[in-house]
């Protein structure tokens, strides 16, 4: 059985709401693109907003400033449209995470310290094998081939 649909298909592209998490995800890389739409259907309350980084440049958007001179590509960076506080990686996955109200829970044991360390390391874990968890779950795509490109980052 496979967890993801190997569609590429692209989450929803809107401006992001006020209140909203601004989730910038690579839609060329297929297991990022089929774990944004697994989160997106667990987002009955649209407390996310997720953008592909190939628009994000192109975004006309108060957030933008937020992550000028962050390679975007390197991790998943997620904005509090709100705040315009950006954070990445592990716990940009938390922060999504405790977005919604059945994994608040678990976001909320990830954050805490002796567990947060262990929450980054697993993510990096993730994040570095992009192309083999894609290839067991099922969503593989051309962009998780190649080797992590210098540019991504928004001007």
């Amino acid at each position: 059985m496979l967890l993801f649909s190997s569609k590429m298909t692209r989450t929803r592209d809107v401006p992001a709401r006020p209140n909203a998490l601004v989730v910038l995800y690579d839609a060329d890389c297929a297991f990022c693109a089929a774990s944004a739409r697994w989160l997106q259907r667990r987002d009955r309350d649209e407390r996310l907003t997720f953008v592909p980084l190939q628009d994000a440049a192109s975004a006309v958007e108060p957030w933008l400033d937020a992550v000028a001179g962050h390679d975007l590509r390197a991790a998943l960076h997620v904005i509090d449209a709100a705040s315009g506080r950006v954070t990445e990686g592990g716990a940009a996955m938390l922060a999504v995470l405790a977005a919604l109200p059945r994994w608040r829970l678990l976001a909320g044991l990830g954050a805490t310290r002796p567990a947060a360390p262990l929450v980054e390391a697993a993510y990096r874990v993730v994040a570095n094998h992009r192309l083999a968890l894609g290839r067991i779950f099922g969503a593989q795509g051309p962009a998780c081939r190649l080797p992590p490109a210098g540019g991504g980052r928004v001007p």
